[in-house]
């Protein structure tokens, strides 16, 4: 094999471990989503059972970027993009935590005074929002192995639901502190959309890092 068609074949391989660990990632949004459905209906038993789901999914992420990164010092110099491909990976986890930040805070809501049916409504719509931007980026990861041309198309997308998903959660923060609550809620539920917003920023960095992979491809 030539050395040209091994640096492809590595570097092929590591972008489709990068494109099963973003879907891994699009799988917790999922999830998120049905915990959500769960807040609605202040459903708290139901929301801890998935609690423990989304749990076991972020132990198989951190399995897989162990994996990956173990990948990428192997293949050294035949990879010169390794630095970015860490960042994304790293950018990626981070997008976990953030989900993983906001249902725990869910549900410790779910625990004391009922939220307003029209907050968690609001909070289910952000939720959703950010659901389909993780999605976005996971379009993204597959167009780097298959048309990197494209994933600068859907780069652009990503930012402009970024845009969206900003000013829907400054109109929720609004809407909480308009809220007669307790002191304790009004901060869990500022925290719930806030580390929604703050995963879809981060989202807008992992398609930053893709911007620079697709150029570097």
């Amino acid at each position: 094999m030539l050395p040209s068609d091994m640096v492809l074949r590595g570097r092929t391989a590591i972008l489709r471990a990068c494109q099963s660990y973003v879907q891994k990632v699009v799988n917790m949004a999922r999830l998120t989503l049905d915990i959500v459905d769960c807040f609605r209906k202040w459903d708290k038993d139901g929301a801890e059972q998935l609690f423990i789901r989304m749990r076991e999914l972020e132990d198989l992420l951190h399995e897989d970027r162990g994996r990956i990164i173990e990948s990428l010092a192997s293949a050294g110099a035949m990879l010169p993009c390794r630095d970015d491909v860490m960042r994304f990976l790293y950018q990626i986890s981070e997008i976990a935590d953030f989900y993983e930040g906001a249902v725990f805070r869910m549900i410790q809501l779910m625990k004391g005074q009922k939220l307003p049916a029209r907050l968690r409504e609001s909070i289910a719509r952000l939720a959703d929002e950010v659901g389909q931007i993780v999605e976005k980026l996971h379009e993204v990861a597959m167009a780097l192995t298959m048309n990197p041309v494209a994933a600068r198309t859907l780069i652009s997308e990503v930012e402009s639901l970024e845009r969206e998903i900003d000013m829907l959660y400054r109109e929720i923060e609004m809407k909480i502190l308009e809220e007669n609550l307790k002191l304790k809620t009004i901060f869990l539920a500022r925290d719930v959309v806030k580390f929604f917003e703050d995963a879809a920023d981060k989202v807008l960095d992992a398609a930053d890092t893709a911007r620079i992979l697709a150029m570097a491809l």
